[in-house]
């Protein structure tokens, strides 16, 4: 009976430590994925991704802009996310800055996030990858999960709008 509680204690203490946020091929961190939709022009895709981009709830956009990635249309943001981290007594924030791609096709879509960087008030300046020298491990873990958690709440809503569910 011991060794089973303290087996599922240990398990729950593991368990934030799964979420990692997945690295391209360069090992920068980056969201990627297709997603196939039915029946959707690339023509409404593109205007679902504007829309997107242009509600400021989730991720406050610094600019918004049309691209072209590899000879396609695509809808681009860059912007930041506030992740609040535990430290000391009062905590602290640090905004995340992204950059977050649509590239609508005739039903489907590609999405990307990178360029993941940290911006702290004090103007320290890092990317997400690499734990600066001077900042603890559980601070440095806690923002990478925040962030991962957060991220995944951000690709939800995306999902959801490109859908066409409001």
């Amino acid at each position: 009976m011991k060794k089973q509680l303290l087996f599922s204690f240990l398990l729950l203490l593991a368990v934030p430590m799964l979420a990692q946020i997945p690295r391209n091929g360069g090992g920068h961190f980056e969201y990627a994925h297709t997603i196939t939709l039915d029946n959707s022009p690339a023509s409404i895709l593109k205007e679902r991704a504007k829309k997107f981009f242009s509600r400021p709830m989730l991720v406050h956009w610094d600019s918004t802009y049309d691209a072209n990635m590899e000879g396609q249309s695509a809808s681009a943001g860059d912007g930041y996310i506030e992740i609040g981290i535990t430290s000391g007594m009062f905590g602290s924030r640090a905004k995340v800055g992204l950059q977050y791609v649509i590239v609508p096709v005739d039903n489907g879509y590609q999405y990307s996030i990178r360029q993941l960087t940290v911006r702290y008030d004090n103007g320290e300046v890092f990317p997400l990858e690499e734990k600066p020298q001077q900042m603890k491990h559980k601070h440095y873990d806690q923002l990478v999960n925040r962030t991962h958690r957060y991220l995944q709440r951000v690709i939800g809503y995306m999902k959801r709008e490109m859908n066409g569910f409001q």
